[in-house]
């Protein structure tokens, strides 16, 4: 049976309606952290507590001592824990308990409690903080009720069966085939803490790690989350991603390869990341859902707390002591020293591909034959034009135009006609015999042998024609049959 009030226990289910009062509360552990160096000079510890009313992780708890042996030695997940004159305070929407100097702390492990009520006389073994009395035998059944009003299988070590008659002094854990030869100070516990590289989908997580980049968008935020451990399931973000291709570095700016986690942010803790949490900081994620995306990759997300529409399980982590932040820090710096190696091979090897872009292609043999065979029909048919085109200079000088049209004065310009009363102003020439340049197929010739070969640019052009009176003009067409030598 639970404590009551009567009896100077809270529930913490009721820990809301005592703010800013001190109280009694027993509960069993849900979430810890290891003990840290606070901002100041105290060491801290944070762990939850819930009790059988409580159906979410229940009320997160700070406790500050000048030494770190003076703190509540917990072993791991479903141990009890009795605080007695612990202050209740309200931060950022959340109800949380806060040791003082006053503060009182027991813990009952969860290894010394037994899965059944016993019968008789009950004294489980506990550890007690300096100050604090013996649990009484209704506080020990209490705890005993709470631990067990949980999935023990979360706990850090196997339960223990005990004698109803065995003592606190003689008590002793029956060890199982599982913890066999193990000691339970250094048994394995299954903490709710992961790190990337171990997270699963559909799996609950608190993560410690680092921002990359912020997205916000209609209410949801996208948060880019590194802790420098790498998954096979994230998205791979590779050299030059997201950049131009004349680019040599990446935009990206966080760590490349399977490293960072996409986790949207919905309210309130997209509102309360938009206005507190900034690129590079380090922060705390509670209680993250991982899942696959439509892209069948890992990525994790906080909803709204339905029980508590306030909360906000984001927490900026501002004191570098922490034990989890300097592991973080290590592997940071691990993969910086291996960033940079890669960012020079990288930067060696797209040079390199600029090079080769800019030289010729290495071709193959057949490629090689092919292109000197083109170059030299290329070469040939431009030392064919070139004989063309002096030859067409020669047929020019040797068989100048002999016929010039002459007009009068009265001719409208419009419809001008050749005079048919006029002459040539002077008599063609005899057809001079080829050169041997120009010889041709002696089989091959052309009728109207009486007209002198002319060249094809003199045929085509359009040439002024002088009247005997001295009037100059050009024609539209000339109406004159013409012979020339060409090569076909």
């Amino acid at each position: 049976m639970p404590l009551n009030n009567s009896q100077g226990f809270v529930p913490i289910s009721s820990l809301s309606s005592y703010v800013n009062q001190e109280v009694n509360v027993i509960g069993v552990v849900t979430d810890f952290l290891p003990a840290a160096r606070s901002k100041g000079t105290d060491w801290t510890c944070n762990f939850r507590l819930a009790d059988e009313r409580t159906y979410d992780d229940g009320v997160k708890f700070r406790y500050f001592k000048p030494m770190e042996a003076e703190l509540p030695q917990l072993e791991g997940i479903s141990d009890v824990v009795i605080l007695q004159k612990v202050k209740i305070t309200q931060w950022s929407g959340m109800v949380v308990g806060i040791s003082s100097r006053n503060t009182l702390w027991t813990v009952c492990p969860a290894t010394f409690i037994p899965q059944s009520m016993p019968i008789g006389r009950i004294n489980l073994k506990c550890i007690r903080g300096k100050g604090s009395s013996a649990p009484t035998e209704e506080q020990m059944r209490s705890a005993i009720e709470l631990c067990n009003s949980r999935d023990r299988t979360c706990s850090s070590t196997s339960p223990t069966t005990i004698d109803p008659s065995a003592t606190a002094q003689t008590l002793t854990p029956v060890a199982t085939p599982s913890t066999a030869g193990v000691s339970s100070s250094i048994a394995t516990r299954r903490e709710k803490f992961a790190l990337v590289k171990d997270v699963q989908p559909e799996m609950y997580y608190d993560l410690v790690g680092q921002v990359v980049k912020t997205y916000p968008g209609n209410g949801v935020l996208e948060l880019y989350f590194t802790d420098y451990t790498s998954n096979s399931l994230l998205f791979n973000y590779g050299w030059g991603h997201g950049d131009n291709e004349t680019s040599t570095l990446p935009k990206w700016r966080g760590p490349l390869g399977k490293h960072t986690l996409t986790v949207s942010l919905f309210p309130p803790h997209s509102y309360y990341a938009q206005s507190n949490v900034e690129e590079d900081q380090y922060i705390f994620l509670r209680n993250t859902r991982i899942k696959y995306s439509k892209d069948s990759k890992l990525e994790g997300s906080l909803h709204t707390d339905r029980r508590n529409p306030d909360r906000v399980d984001i927490t900026v982590i501002k004191d570098t002591n922490n034990d989890r932040v300097k592991d973080l820090l290590r592997r940071k710096l691990e993969y910086t020293k291996q960033f940079s190696r890669q960012k020079d091979a990288f930067i060696s090897m797209n040079e390199g591909q600029k090079r080769k872009q800019t030289e010729e292609p290495k071709l193959s043999k057949h490629q090689a034959r092919r292109k000197r065979k083109r170059e030299r029909e290329e070469e040939t048919q431009k030392k064919k034009q070139q004989v063309t085109a002096s030859d067409d200079e020669e047929v020019d000088k040797e068989n100048p135009d002999p016929f010039r049209i002459h007009i009068t004065p009265n001719m409208n310009s419009k419809t001008r006609q050749p005079d048919n009363n006029s002459t040539p102003a002077t008599s063609p020439p005899p057809e001079k015999p080829p050169s041997k340049a120009n010889s041709l197929n002696e089989n091959i010739r052309a009728s109207h042998l009486d007209i002198p070969t002319r060249s094809l640019t003199s045929i085509l052009s359009y040439e002024d024609f002088t009247s005997p009176e001295g009037l100059t003009c050009v024609l539209p067409f000339r109406n004159v049959k013409s012979r020339g030598t060409f090569r076909v």
